[in-house]
């Protein structure tokens, strides 16, 4: 997303990523997919974005500002998860990307609904330990 209201529509740094975004299929299999370390609040749409600009080795594109402004809803008693204590250590430990994705990810498939417009797969995936995390990524301790 390029402008968003809760940031004055305004890109608050420079290398923000999230929000509203299109990838080619070659793409999202070249970035090994989203990762899957992040429960909580934070760091998942920063991981992409290096994932992009690091292993993929492209820009990311943005319409202008004009043009791509969106308004954060926040409807049916959503509510925001709380943060993530370890985003950071995960985003800044320069894990390997081949590590954490499309190639590790666990899931169980409750059901597929086809609609219209899209396909909602409502799944859920196991939630991981931050040990067991560091220790899969192989991220070191801090001591």
């Amino acid at each position: 997303s390029v402008a968003i209201d809760i940031f004055k529509y305004a890109i608050p740094y420079s290398d923000i990523f999230g929000g509203v975004t299109a990838f080619h299929s070659s793409d999202i299999l070249g970035t090994n997919g989203h990762p899957t370390v992040y429960w909580g609040w934070g760091g998942e749409d920063d991981d992409i974005y290096f994932r992009v600009v690091k292993k993929l080795k492209k820009s990311i594109i943005r319409y202008p500002i004009e043009i791509a402004r969106y308004k954060m809803i926040r409807t049916h008693g959503h509510t925001a998860a709380e943060s993530n204590s370890h985003r950071l250590t995960i985003l800044h430990s320069k894990y390997d990307y081949n590590l954490d994705g499309i190639n590790t990810t666990n899931y169980t498939l409750h059901n597929i609904v086809f609609y219209k417009l899209f396909t909602l797969i409502n799944v859920t995936l196991p939630e991981e330990s931050f040990e067991h995390i560091r220790t899969r990524l192989h991220i070191k301790n801090k001591n």
